[in-house]
């Protein structure tokens, strides 16, 4: 089958526009953080928070954040636009996308209306300035809402079909399945008839999260309760094989181990991505990106749950 090649021009910029510096920045309002920071766990900004008009300008628009296997942050916005600060440039595709990831091999790929395609940069020559070429790999399943990177150059859906109320996980691993034509084929994972949130796993093992629960799959594919939490519902998973899994609620991160949770940062709408052992925070109200390196350290805290209590805590946010 013919492939398809849509081109466009990568404005290169000398910053990028509207995000604050870091210096000076100490205290994020409504937030609190939990660290055992003499374990060697500490945090950064990636990311200041933006100025104000950048905020204006996507603040109502859907965000997506990948971090690639540099350790850079990717966000990609509805109105297809594409930005790394951190390598100061930016594009917009010629047409939308709804999720897009950097997988660890270095490969970024988007999820369009119907297709997965994978972004090739094209280097500038002579007087022809540099351009991504967006080049088609598989057709998507039906009716699919979320893509998520998975630890081992894999890919997760998440889809849902209204029609029958049925919502599906499926996993795209190339590199060791294929179907019986030869070519990489989709395999379903889960299938439910309750709302899936969030998925994370290796292609291996699999983790997703509905309602307040996270469920465990195994390479047999049986079931495993993982966690189920007290009082939030569990909105989003990450996962690498050194940090582990990461979950989020509407209002909290933490992670979830084989034994018990810690649950270590209190914000509001956190979006949680994963890289090696960092872990990445964004804050969705001013597109500030922290990571705490040395999450692996948490898994010397894997230890049975007592129970989460209410904590009051003054407030430290003027």
């Amino acid at each position: 089958m013919k492939k398809l090649l849509l081109a466009l021009t990568i404005l290169i910029l000398s910053a990028v526009p509207n995000f604050a510096m870091a210096q000076g920045l100490d205290v994020k309002p409504e937030t609190t953080l939990l660290l055992p920071l003499a374990e060697g766990m500490a945090t950064r900004w990636v990311l200041p928070p933006a100025g104000p008009e950048f905020i204006k300008r996507y603040n109502d628009m859907r965000v997506s954040l990948s971090i690639d296997n540099d350790g850079h942050a990717w966000l990609g916005f509805a109105d297809a636009t594409v930005l790394c600060p951190q390598k100061n440039y930016s594009f917009k595709l010629p047409e939308t996308f709804w999720d897009f990831v950097c997988l660890d091999n270095g490969a970024v790929l988007f999820a369009t209306t119907s297709r997965l395609a994978l972004l090739r940069v094209i280097p500038a020559a002579g007087t022809q300035p540099a351009s991504v070429i967006l080049q088609p790999v598989a057709m998507l399943p039906p009716d699919c809402s979320r893509m998520v990177k998975g630890a081992d150059n894999c890919l997760y859906f998440i889809c849902n079909d209204e029609k029958t109320g049925k919502n599906t996980v499926w996993l795209f691993k190339p590199q060791s399945y294929q179907g019986t034509r030869g070519i990489p084929e989709f395999q379903k994972v889960f299938v439910a008839d309750v709302p899936v949130n969030a998925v994370a796993g290796d292609g291996v093992t699999t983790w997703v999260a509905s309602g307040k629960m996270i469920i465990r799959i195994d390479a047999q594919k049986q079931l495993h309760r993982q966690y189920l939490h007290p009082h939030h519902v569990i909105v989003d998973l990450a996962y690498t094989k050194t940090g582990g899994l990461f979950y989020a609620t509407g209002f909290a991160v933490g992670y979830a181990g084989d034994i018990g949770v810690v649950e270590f940062l209190n914000t509001r709408g956190p979006l949680i991505a994963c890289a090696g052992s960092s872990m990445y925070v964004m804050f969705p109200d001013d597109y500030g990106l922290m990571a705490v390196d040395g999450v692996d350290r948490l898994k010397n805290y894997d230890l049975p749950l007592a129970g989460i209590k209410k904590v009051s805590a003054l407030k430290h946010d003027q």
